[in-house]
């Protein structure tokens, strides 16, 4: 998931805060003191007044410390594995001064005026937690200081704090936090706070291990399939087979007759409300709800369904040769235009064609698709193990007739997403069978209804034609991008005036090498009206885009006769900013990365036969990251990935160990869609069904993955997701070094190679 093309849930327009709304604190007293954070991006949290007794209050921030002296730290963003639930406290933590082993972390409800946006994905959720949680611990350490001045009747700024203590050096007198909650808790909140400087911070940049990993390694931890209810009943549904296909008929009494078997319910899919764009509702299907997942399961196996045709005709094939057709012909559309290609290209010393493929990709996460839902009179309460807890309250919302503010979201832990838990169809259907059938339902997916039914990257077809001039520099670009977009199949609105989607948009037209070379060209062609469901996937166009540019830059290196590092520094040229969407990048940081990468793998030293290195870089999700790979090709030109070396300029790191974890899993998820996996559509039915068919790496295939965290900038950088789009480049330009053989489709085949060596 990535960039702006991301609308933010729950709607509405941003306003604009003074500095003094951005924080509030409670104005009473008797009990535990309450930061509540006014965020640039959404509402402001007003916090409840103490309970009877003084006890603490009900925290709707991100801050409580109870008189005791425990802190509590909420986590508004879901936890998809990508350690949120320990880097996102340790920003209030080290502000706030805390001890961390005696902070508690709780993950927060659903609350956009609390929190703002609390989607996972985009590569966002530290970035953009970076200054309101550090805000949110600063104006209560703040406070607290000051509780403390007073009582002593010293001057503030005479104090300090440490590990959940206010100290005073000159007279040797300590309070512990706990201590001084209830005078905090009276004071007026500060106009302005003062943040750390990051040469005091004593827990961000500090490997810290992720708070959840214990529980996670005992089996302690509870994901969404872990989720119960009092007189819940387990559902499997037989989805429509077929794109746009509905049931025509269902026998369900062979599954009736089976134990445990409660009931069977025909989703009407078609009578739900729309749930706006970027938020697809389920397919057609008929579900059994059963007493077990395994009765359910059962159930299922024994309907006998009829399904309308769909769109039968829809053929991966078929599209192939279709983007090819429309690829020949003139573009749909100019995304950008620099100079003049056309007479670039007629004048050039030496030209280079080539079409790169990439395939529709499905998502796997390990945890299937799953959520609980209990709709009663009035309300409802779902548990889900959602990346977009907003959209997934407004979704049950409108299927359960509840109002939002009756809505109960128990935000679960994710057994990995990578853009698939962004939609709610899955919550729409627990939803839908607990109303219909008057009881709390589980929705439990299987590995193949995963596969099947997800929404899937888009594949695209690019042509490309680049042209050097007599010394081997590049002169002209052009990339024509075919494909059938996830825009229109999401109903991204549209432009005033608009009345398709406009072709190219995936294209990238600011990435790199925009601004590079001269005479470029970028235009797109899009395919209208597909079936196939498209949507988020990790990193999304970044994927494709890079694997194309960094591919096609070794091909223009190799008809240069120059070395390929050297060439893309080349190109990159003096240090300076290029405009990338609504911001800018840092051609030098991307240079630094590049070079971090080549010297870390002993780029261009020699290699036995039968190896090769290749290197590819990248800015991508906010975040500059090189990598160089090194391959083995046997003799049956079987692939053997045997080192991948990871440079990464992330800006401040908050957690090392956790930046670390996300780059290796991003090259190692990219790896596995790179050498294996691809969805393909036969009769408007995916044809993958199981790891068997869509692998992902073992352990004893898995390459030796060394990071190597550059420094740079002021503000963290994602990390997530930036790490997958040079990955399959990389490792396409290490199969050419090995064998003269370019890779131009993914994923790699060793069929593909033998047939082109």
């Amino acid at each position: 998931m990535q960039r702006t093309n991301t609308p933010r849930p729950g709607g509405g327009a941003r306003r604009a805060l003074s500095r003094r709304e951005f924080c509030r604190v409670s104005a009473g007293g008797g009990g535990a003191l309450l930061v509540a954070v006014c965020l640039p991006f959404g509402g402001c949290a007003v916090p409840r007044p103490p309970a009877a007794g003084g006890a603490p209050f009900t925290p709707n921030a991100f801050v409580r410390i109870d008189p005791d002296g425990r802190v509590t730290i909420r986590v508004a963003r879901p936890e998809i594995g990508q350690g949120v639930r320990t880097a996102l406290p340790l920003l209030v933590a080290d502000e706030l001064d805390a001890d961390w082993a005696a902070v508690h972390i709780e993950q927060g409800g659903v609350d956009h005026d609390a929190f703002g946006d609390q989607f996972a994905g985009g590569s966002q959720s530290v970035r953009n937690g970076w200054a309101p949680l550090r805000h949110a611990g600063a104006v209560a350490r703040t406070l607290l200081i000051q509780a403390a001045a007073e009582r002593w009747g010293v001057a503030a700024a005479a104090c300090s704090t440490a590990r959940g203590v206010v100290l005073h050096d000159a007279s040797g007198r300590r309070a512990a936090y706990g201590t001084l909650t209830a005078a905090a808790a009276r004071l007026p909140v500060p106009g302005e706070v003062k943040l750390k400087d990051a040469s005091t911070f004593t827990l961000i940049g500090r490997p810290t291990r992720q708070r959840d990993a214990p529980d996670i390694v005992a089996g302690r931890a509870r994901f969404g399939l872990d989720a119960r209810a009092p007189g819940m009943r387990y559902a499997c549904i037989e989805r429509a087979p077929v794109f746009g296909a509905r049931a025509l008929t269902v026998d369900a009494v062979a599954a009736r007759a089976l134990g445990g078997v409660t009931d069977v319910i025909t989703l009407e899919v078609e009578s739900l409300p729309g749930f706006g764009d970027n938020n697809p509702r389920p397919v057609s299907g008929v579900a059994v709800l059963a007493t077990s997942t395994w009765a359910a399961l059962n159930g299922r196996r024994a309907l006998k369904v009829t399904w309308s045709e769909g769109a039968s005709a829809e053929d991966s094939e078929r599209r192939r040769a279709e983007c090819a057709r429309l690829a020949a012909a003139a573009p749909e559309r100019v995304v950008r235009n620099d100079g003049d290609f056309e007479r670039a290209w007629a004048g050039a010393a030496r030209t280079l064609q080539a079409v790169y493929e990439v395939p529709l990709l499905a998502h796997a996460p390990m945890e299937p698709m799953n959520c609980l839902a209990d709709v009663r009179a009035g309300r409802c309460e779902v548990w889900a193990p959602t990346q977009n807890p907003l959209a997934a309250r407004d979704v049950a919302a409108a299927v359960s007739g509840a109002p939002p503010a009756a809505v109960t979201v128990h935000v679960m832990r994710c057994g990995g997403g990578f853009g698939r838990r962004f939609y709610s169809d899955y919550v729409a259907e627990a939803v839908l069978l607990s109303r219909r059938s008057g009881a709390p339902v589980q929705v439990v997916w299987t590995r193949e209804d995963d596969m099947r039914h997800g929404f899937y990257r888009p594949a695209s077809y690019h042509a490309m034609r680049g042209a050097l001039d007599a010394a081997g520099r590049p002169v002209a670009w052009s990339q024509h991008l075919v494909n059938a977009q996830r825009g229109e199949f999401l109903a991204w609105r549209l432009p005033p005036g608009a009345s398709t989607f406009a072709a190219g948009d995936e294209l990238g037209p600011f990435d790199f090498p925009a601004g590079c070379i001269p005479n470029l060209r970028l235009a797109g062609t899009a395919v209208h009206g597909c079936p196939v469901p498209l949507g988020q996937w990790r990193s999304v166009e970044d994927s494709t885009n890079v694997f194309v540019y960094q591919s096609f830059i070794d091909e223009l290196a190799h008809l240069a006769g120059a070395d390929p590092l050297a060439y893309r520094l080349q190109i990159l040229g003096a240090p300076r900013a290029l405009p990338y969407y609504n911001r800018t990048y840092d051609t030098a940081r991307l240079r630094g990365v590049l070079e971090a990468a080549a010297r870390a793998a002993d780029w261009g030293s020699a290699l036995p036969a039968g190896q090769g290195r290749g290197i590819a870089g990248s800015y991508a999700n906010s975040s500059y990251v090189a990598i160089v790979a090194e391959v083995e090709v046997g003799a049956t030109h079987e692939v053997r990935v045997r080192r991948m070396v990871v440079a990464a300029d992330l800006g401040i790191v908050v957690n090392p160990l956790g930046a670390s974890a996300q780059l290796e899993g991003a090259v190692l998820f990219a790896l596995s869609a790179a050498l294996r996996q691809e969805i393909t559509i036969a009769g408007g039915r995916v044809v993958q069904g199981n790891f068997d068919a869509f692998p992902v790496l073992r352990m004893p295939e898995a390459p030796r993955i060394e990071v190597h965290l550059v420094p740079g900038g002021d503000a963290p950088l994602g990390a997530g997701e930036t790490a997958v789009p040079p990955t399959a480049p990389a490792l396409a330009n290490a199969v050419f070094a090995a064998t003269g053989v370019r890779v131009r489709r993914l994923p790699i085949r060793a069929a593909d190679l033998a047939a082109r060596a």
